[in-house]
């Protein structure tokens, strides 16, 4: 079983995309399906290497959070590709180009794995049902 983005080899960036991934301070990968959501994104060509060639910060927000995702089918979908569904596995997806990994504290006995791979680990709530939930996520993002 595979995701196959129809058209991805032929889709370009629009204008002016990859340069601003190129020029950006902090490139934040929201906490959004690593497969289908993200995965589309990545799948454009060209995108993907910016974000490997940026000088800017790369940090992402787990979607997973005690190994189901917030909404949406995540789950089936990265059990389907053979992936364990975990922060872990999220941030595995984004080895090759991330420097910070945002997890849910409830998910913490997860960082040592994840730092395994070269990725800086901060764990905070990340879910975000209240203004002050999102703001103090902003901040660790920020911070990162």
């Amino acid at each position: 079983m595979g995701v196959e983005f129809l058209g991805a080899d032929k889709a370009k960036p629009a204008t002016g995309v990859l340069e601003s991934i190129r020029e950006a301070e902090l490139v934040v990968i929201c906490p959004s399906n690593p497969v289908v959501s993200i995965g589309t994104i990545l799948a454009v060509k060209g995108v993907r290497d910016a974000i490997k060639r940026t000088d800017a910060k790369k940090v992402a927000v787990s979607p997973i959070i005690a190994g189901a995702p917030v909404k949406g089918p995540a789950d089936k979908l990265m059990r389907g590709l053979g992936f364990e569904v975990s922060a872990y596995s999220v941030a595995k997806l984004y080895s090759d180009f991330l420097d910070t990994f945002i997890l849910d504290v409830v998910d913490s006995a997860e960082k040592a794995k994840i730092e395994k791979l070269g990725i800086e680990v901060k764990a905070t709530n990340t879910l975000m049902k209240s203004l002050e939930d999102k703001i103090g996520l902003a901040r660790v993002v920020l911070e990162s």
